[in-house]
């Protein structure tokens, strides 16, 4: 852990210097560092970090994810050890109970309470009292195996119990151990992305009119009426997908009122009643694969190689989606998302 933590600490001095180097930028140069750089070069490095910064933030989703289940495992694997440590205790005391009646039968043999037909025939003056004597023997016989039988059982059990306690209690250490494990990881790409969005931030806030009205693109005429109404959870997700037209893009944000690409389709989804994975990556391993030229309105259309990006198809060739950090959610043709990778029907 401690070179998780040295890590970290890395990260969060690089952000410090980042975030230094940013105000720098923003104070003695307000359109570029490099008064070399073109524009057109300075939209484009714009464009990079923001796509370097959507894959970090998916990762980060991704790992917070995986740290939130872990975290399930550990409350999990400690309260089924819980359990079996007091099955053991309570077994235990079990055990000590039969073996007393064990050792008090034994104590009693011992002193000459000899438990067999012999001893009652010799002891008895009576036919009456043969059977009487013989019966409460048979008793007593019956009872100290039956009392034997229960110590054997109840030593058994124990240490089933007890397998089972330290069973529970390794996997419970275990899990902890992947919970920090899957922590660290989460604080690493987390200073990353912030990172990366000093840097974003400051590169938007030098950009002129004109290279903003580049970044956002241009409107489309896209009318919201026309997209089928229905209550299929496909179409009430994507009312409630094309209902945040507007509504800016925010790293890890999953709404009401601000969005990353993948959260924007988790709280279509949500509205609809339907929970769907968390990131990008995540959405294209579930649903079910759907060719392009069969796409329906509520499908997801996953984007670039390492499935970075994510929309959802509105219909007629339309996709609405949180593109990046200064471009509001909006509705676009498909393939000005970013480059198709496949889609899929949830």
């Amino acid at each position: 852990m401690k070179s998780g933590r040295s890590r970290v600490s890395r990260r969060v001095a690089a952000l410090g210097f980042a975030m230094v180097s940013a105000s720098t930028l923003l104070v003695a140069a307000p359109v570029s560092a490099d008064p070399a750089r073109t524009p057109d070069q300075l939209l484009s490095k714009y464009k990079n970090l923001s796509e370097s910064a959507e894959k970090t933030s998916e990762a980060m989703n991704a790992a917070q994810v995986e740290y939130d289940k872990q975290r399930n495992i550990v409350s999990v694997a400690r309260k089924k050890a819980g359990r079996a440590a007091a099955q053991l205790t309570a077994m235990q005391g079990e055990m000590d109970e039969a073996q007393k009646k064990v050792d008090a039968l034994a104590r009693v043999s011992y002193r000459g309470a000899r438990i067999n037909r012999l001893y009652a025939m010799l002891v008895s003056d009576s036919p009456q009292n043969l059977l009487d004597n013989m019966s409460g023997l048979e008793v007593m016989s019956r009872q100290a195996a039956t009392d034997l039988r229960s110590v054997v059982k109840t030593a058994k059990d124990a240490k089933a119990a007890k397998a089972d306690a330290e069973k529970t209690a390794a996997t419970a250490t275990e899990a902890i151990a992947a919970s920090e494990k899957q922590r660290g990881e989460l604080q690493a790409k987390q200073a990353d992305l912030q990172i990366e969005a000093v840097q974003i931030r400051a590169i938007y806030q030098s950009m002129t009119g004109r290279q903003l009205a580049a970044l956002r693109g241009p409107k489309y005429n896209f009318d919201p009426r026309a997209v089928p109404k229905g209550t299929s959870p496909e179409l009430v997700a994507v009312q409630a997908a094309i209902s945040r037209i507007g509504d800016p893009y925010v790293w890890g944000a999953t709404g009401p009122n601000q969005f990353d690409c993948s959260g924007l389709m988790l709280w279509a989804y949500k509205q609809a009643g339907r929970t769907i994975p968390r990131t990008s990556e995540a959405q294209l391993g579930g649903g079910t694969a759907v060719d392009r030229g069969d796409l329906k309105p509520g499908d997801l259309i996953i984007y670039y190689p390492d499935a970075t990006h994510v929309g959802m198809y509105v219909g007629d060739g339309y996709v609405v989606h949180a593109s990046t950090f200064g471009v509001p959610v909006a509705v676009v043709p498909i393939d000005k998302a970013g480059p198709y990778n496949s889609a899929r029907r949830y």
